[in-house]
């Protein structure tokens, strides 16, 4: 074997490997930024976002152009040449119009953007590879499993143990007038955390009428997995975490009760009653440590959310943000959050002239992101940036179009509303796209929908690849 094929290989062990670490470094990350918070040490805020794991996952990075080299994916390479060059171009702009700039910030976006365009097409490589397509599916329906009982575990647990320890252990979620209810864990941006439920839900969910029965240890991973799901979002309690919650839900139980009528099925009623005891039961643990009443009250909280408190909004620093949000449409301010206000400052800068509507204002030009990830790519990259930065997305998702025709499935189907359902959310909430966490997930899910969908290949017999 000569040694191109012996470190190809190697890098493709390493990123099946990959896809059971990734949880565990998420959380790590945030167990890091939570000790150093707890302790107060400040640093300058370049060096507070270099976390070790941001390190390795730049490692990573490198390791995914080398194994794309190796590969000789020609349109990858191009595109994200391209992609480097649009952020070369809106850097370029900041300096040129003498706005305010932040090359580490714009080195730092346009990196978390390459990492997942570089996952899609090394994952998508590895679905052809070693494992064929059907061993590939096994593996992947496997890390999501994991990763499910991973995140979800993790934000129950901080739960718990800031429930019965003198300190608060994690993060919490920060429901604009609400103030801080939701737990999510060492998840220091909630809505990463919510971006990879919302997407695991309907399909772990699905996942669950496939296993074995309970008697069997080796099932539980994946009957256990949905209920984990259901309460840690209901922990995490934004809006967006209910809509999705609710959303998932909704459709795997209707297409369940729509086959069990039609084929008479008294398997898929049983299967629903443990399910909801599962969840129930997990739900009445956690009602012991206050679960309950934080769920009741911020549920309440939401019958009031069109009242006029404007004192709600006295904790925003930025005053012309604090009148904005005052004066909001509330379906606006309900779904947007206040970050129209900065969506409209970036518009500002992005229609000054043709090169920055071109060629966009750059990341490092904006104090505040805008956390819509549309107009983030439009506005800090240009009509050129959002042309070619978005080409791999539109390509995977033209290809899963064309091939649905015919092949629905509850799985099938789960996916796609997962897929449906993050891009919902990349459009109003962002931290999908510039995400390490949820974007990996997402680019994940359109590979696994990608496999489903084309004719499978037997699975060579590779441990890796069928281990339990």
């Amino acid at each position: 074997m000569d040694i191109v094929a012996r470190w190809t290989e190697r890098l493709e062990r390493f990123f099946l490997f990959y896809l059971f670490a990734n949880p565990v470094l998420d959380i790590v990350n945030g167990a890091y930024l939570y000790t150093m918070k707890q302790l107060g040490v400040r640093q300058p805020a370049w060096l507070a976002a270099l976390s070790p794991t941001l390190l390795l996952r730049i490692g990573v990075l490198g390791l995914m152009c080398c194994f794309i080299l190796i590969l000789r994916d020609h349109k990858t390479i191009l595109n994200l040449m391209l992609i480097f060059t649009a952020a070369l171009l809106s850097v370029y702009g900041e300096v040129f119009f003498s706005m305010r700039y932040g090359l580490f910030y714009d080195a730092q976006y346009i990196a978390r953007f390459l990492y997942n365009i570089a996952a899609l097409t090394v994952y998508s490589a590895l679905s052809r590879g070693r494992c064929g397509r059907e061993g590939m599916r096994l593996l992947m329906r496997r890390a999501f499993t994991w990763s499910a009982l991973i995140i979800s575990g993790s934000i129950i647990v901080c739960f718990i143990l800031s429930s019965v320890l003198p300190i608060k252990i994690g993060f919490y979620t920060y429901m604009d007038r609400f103030g801080l209810r939701g737990a999510s864990g060492f998840y220091i941006a909630a809505n990463e955390a919510v971006a990879i439920l919302m997407l695991l839900l309907p399909v772990t969910f699905s996942d669950f009428f496939e296993a074995g029965g309970f008697k069997d240890r080796k099932n539980w991973p994946r009957l256990v997995a949905p209920a984990l799901i259901i309460n840690a979002m209901l922990l995490v309690g934004t809006k967006t975490a209910f809509v999705a919650l609710f959303a998932g839900l909704a459709f795997v139980v209707a297409y369940q009760l729509r086959q069990a009528v039609k084929k008479k099925n008294r398997i898929i009623y049983r299967r629903l009653g443990q399910a909801a005891a599962l969840t129930a039961a997990l739900f009445l643990v956690l009602a012991f440590f206050g679960m309950a009443n934080s769920l009741l009250g911020t549920l309440g909280a939401f019958s009031d959310i069109f009242g006029e408190e404007d004192q709600s909004f006295e904790h925003i620093e930025d005053e012309d943000r604090r009148n904005a949000l005052l004066n909001a449409n509330p379906i606006v301010r309900l779904l947007l959050s206040g970050r129209e206000y900065y969506m409209m400052r970036g518009a500002d800068l992005w229609s000054q002239n043709y090169f920055t509507a071109v060629f966009g204002i750059g990341r490092g030009s904006q104090l505040k992101v805008i956390e819509m990830d549309f107009f983030e790519i439009l506005f800090y990259y240009g009509a050129f940036g959002f042309a070619v930065m978005l080409f791999p997305y539109a390509r995977k998702v033209r290809r899963l179009y064309r091939n649905l025709r015919g092949k629905g499935s509850l799985l099938v189907w789960s996916v796609m509303l997962g897929l449906l359902l993050t891009a919902g959310y990349a459009f109003i909430a962002g931290h999908v796209a510039f995400s390490v966490t949820g974007g990996f997930y997402f680019i994940l899910m359109l590979v696994y929908g990608d496999m489903l969908l084309s004719d499978g290949e037997k699975a060579e017999e590779d441990t890796l690849c069928t281990e339990s």
